[in-house]
C-alpha cells in the first residue's frame, strides 16, 4: 500500500536553462537615450510590469536601428525583447527575436564569435522550454564548438553551455549522453580551483546525482562524500547548510537499499536542524518523516511510529491542523498502525487523511484515490466489507476521471 515519502527534485532541477542577455561594453557618461530606455525597460521587466517594459524596450530598439544591425546595442535590444516575450509566455515571439540575432551574427565578415555563441545559447535555452530538444541540442553543440575555438575549452561560458547540454540530456533521461559532459564540468572546475575548493560542490553533486539515476551507487557515494567533506571543512560539522549534502547522501543510501547507512545520517540531520532552527521547526518535521520511512523499510515500526507522531505534532503546531503538509505524514502513520494491527488507531487517521487531501488537493486528486484504497484495506481487515466496497467504488470513480479515455472506432 502507498506510503507517502518526501519527494525529491528530479535531477534536471539542478541545471538552469535561462535566457541570458549579451554583454555590451561600457557605456559613455552621461548615459545616452538607448542606455536609459534599456535600463528602465529591464528594471520594469524584473518588476513584472510587462506593458511598460515593452514600451521602453521597443523605444530602445528603435534607437538601436539607427546604429546598424551589426551594432551590439541592436542585438542587445532584440535579446531583451526576446527575454520579455518569453516571460510573457510568448515563446514563438521570443524565438523570432533570437533567430534574428543569430542571423545578424552569421552575416558578419567573421561570424564565429563569442557573441554568436551567446545568441545560439539563448536560442537553445528557449528551445528547451518549448520541448524542442533536437533544436536545443544543435544550438548548444554549435555554441560550445565556437566558444572552444574563440574562448577556450575551460572558459566559464564554455563550461556553462556544456552544463546546459548535460541538463538537456538529463531532462530526456539520456543519462549516458549526459555523463561525459558532467565529467568535463567537474574536471574543468578542479583545474580552475583545485581539488578541495567549495566551487566543486555543485559539479560533484550534479555528477553524483546522475550516477544515482544510473544506479552507479559506489561512484555516486564517492562524489557525495567528497562534497560533504569540502562543506564540513568550510563550515564545520554542525552548520545547517550541511543538510543538503547529508540529504543527498541519505537518499543515495535509501535508493541503494543501504538503509543502515541512511539511518545515522538522518539522525544527524535531525540534530543539526534542531540546533539550527529549533526543535519545533517544520524543517525538523520533514527530516523526521524521512527517518520514520527508513525505519519502516527496515521493519522497525516501533521506532517509526513515535518519530512520525512527533513530525505530525510539529506541523500541527507550526502550520495548523488543516495544513496540506500533514496529508503525507498522517497517511504514513495510519499505514504504520495498519501494518502493526492497531486498527482502531489507524481508522480515524485514514479518515482524516482523506478529508484533508480532498480539502487541500480536490476531491478528484489521485492522492485522494490512494488514501481511499488504503482505507479500504483497513476496513477489510476489520471485516467491514460493505464499507470497503463502497470506498473502493469511490476510488474507482476517481481513477476513471483521471484516466484518459481511449476513442472507440
Amino acid at each position: 500500500m502507498p506510503f507517502h515519502s518526501i519527494q525529491t527534485p528530479r535531477l534536471i532541477t539542478i541545471f538552469v536553462l535561462a535566457l541570458l542577455g549579451i554583454h555590451v561594453l561600457g557605456c559613455s557618461e552621461p548615459k545616452e537615450p538607448w542606455d536609459l530606455h534599456t535600463e528602465q525597460g529591464t528594471t520594469l521587466m524584473d518588476q513584472g510590469k510587462f506593458p511598460e517594459a515593452e514600451e521602453e524596450l521597443n523605444a530602445a530598439l528603435k534607437i538601436a536601428e539607427t546604429f546598424g544591425e551589426q551594432d551590439l546595442r541592436f542585438i542587445q535590444s532584440l535579446t531583451n525583447l526576446a527575454i520579455l516575450a518569453n516571460a510573457k509566455g510568448q515563446p514563438e515571439e521570443a524565438e523570432g527575436f533570437l533567430q534574428q540575432t543569430v542571423a545578424i551574427h552569421e552575416k558578419a565578415p567573421a561570424p564565429e564569435t563569442a557573441d554568436l555563441a551567446a545568441s545560439l545559447s539563448n536560442l537553445g535555452a528557449l528551445y528547451v522550454t518549448q520541448n524542442k530538444f533536437d533544436q536545443a541540442q544543435k544550438n548548444f553543440e554549435r555554441a560550445i564548438a565556437i566558444r572552444e575555438k574563440v574562448q577556450g575549452p575551460d572558459d566559464p561560458e564554455t563550461i556553462r553551455d556544456v552544463e546546459n547540454l548535460a541538463g538537456l540530456f538529463v531532462r530526456q533521461s539520456l543519462y549516458d549522453q549526459a555523463e561525459p559532459y558532467l565529467k568535463r564540468v567537474l574536471a574543468s572546475s578542479e583545474k580552475a580551483s583545485g581539488p578541495d575548493d567549495p566551487t566543486l560542490i555543485e559539479p560533484l553533486n550534479n555528477l553524483a546525482l546522475l550516477y544515482r539515476a544510473q544506479e552507479k551507487y559506489d561512484q555516486a557515494e564517492t562524489l557525495l562524500l567528497k562534497a560533504l567533506a569540502i562543506k564540513e571543512q568550510q563550515l564545520g560539522t554542525t552548520n545547517p547548510n550541511l543538510l543538503g549534502s547529508l540529504n543527498n547522501l541519505a537518499l543515495l543510501y535509501s535508493s541503494a537499499k543501504q538503509l543502515t547507512k541512511a539511518t545515522p545520517l538522518l539522525e544527524r540531520m535531525v540534530t543539526i536542524a534542531e540546533e539550527g532552527f529549533g526543535k519545533e521547526h517544520p524543517r525538523v518535521a520533514i527530516i523526521l518523516n524521512q527517518l520514520a520511512e527508513i525505519h519502516r523499510l527496515q521493519n522497525q515500526p516501533e521506532q517509526a511510529i513515535p518519530i512520525m507522531q512527533r513530525a505530525i505534532a510539529i506541523i500541527e503546531k507550526a502550520e495548523g491542523p488543516e495544513h496540506s503538509g500533514l496529508t503525507g505524514p498522517i497517511n504514513n502513520l495510519a499505514v504504520l498502525y495498519l501494518n502493526t494491527g492497531q486498527y482502531k488507531e489507524a481508522d480515524p487517521l485514514f479518515q482524516r487523511a482523506i478529508t484533508l487531501t480532498e480539502t487541500t488537493m480536490g476531491k478528484s486528486h489521485f492522492r485522494v484515490e490512494r488514501a481511499l484504497r488504503n482505507y479500504a484495506q483497513l476496513l477489510r481487515k476489520m471485516d467491514r466489507t460493505e464499507e470497503a466496497q463502497a470506498i473502493e467504488s469511490q476510488a474507482d470513480d476517481i481513477r476513471s476521471q483521471n484516466t484518459p479515455s481511449t476513442p472507440t472506432r
